[in-house]
Formats: C-alpha cells, sequence, structure tokens
C-alpha cells in the first residue's frame, strides 16, 4: 500500500519492480518518467515521507506504507 499524493493505492508489485515503474503504470500519475540509467538526472525524484529521494533507484516494495509526493504536488 502506498498513499501517492494524498490517495491510497493497494499494489501487488512484483518483488523486483522500480518505485518508478510503479508510480507510472499502478498509480496513474500522468506524465511520470525516468530519464536517465542512473539516478543522476533528478527526473524521478519524489518525496517519500518527507525526504527526497530518486524513484528509480529504490524498489517498490520498500516503499510499502509509505507517503509519496510526487512533483505535481508540490
Amino acid at each position: 500500500m502506498l498513499i501517492v499524493d494524498g490517495e491510497r493505492h493497494n499494489l501487488d508489485a512484483d518483488t523486483g519492480r522500480t518505485l518508478a515503474d510503479v508510480l507510472g503504470t499502478e498509480c496513474g500519475i500522468a506524465g511520470y518518467r525516468v530519464a536517465c540509467p542512473d539516478g543522476t538526472c533528478g527526473a524521478c525524484a519524489v518525496t517519500l515521507d518527507g525526504d527526497e529521494i530518486r524513484s528509480c533507484l529504490m524498489l517498490a516494495v520498500q516503499a510499502d506504507g509509505a507517503k509519496v509526493t510526487t512533483i505535481g504536488d508540490r
């Protein structure tokens, strides 16, 4: 379960999927994308329980129960 931009999402994320992938495909965050292969560009940055992270570098299962805020809702 994730709370993304104030909306609860119950997910059954595959253990190998990144948070970035889940945000874009399962949570329907419009325009959400990963622009580089290693997290250096910051295009996938979100806040996770108040801390900024690169969602392409985190597995979705690691964010279970967290509050995620995307750039569109900051």
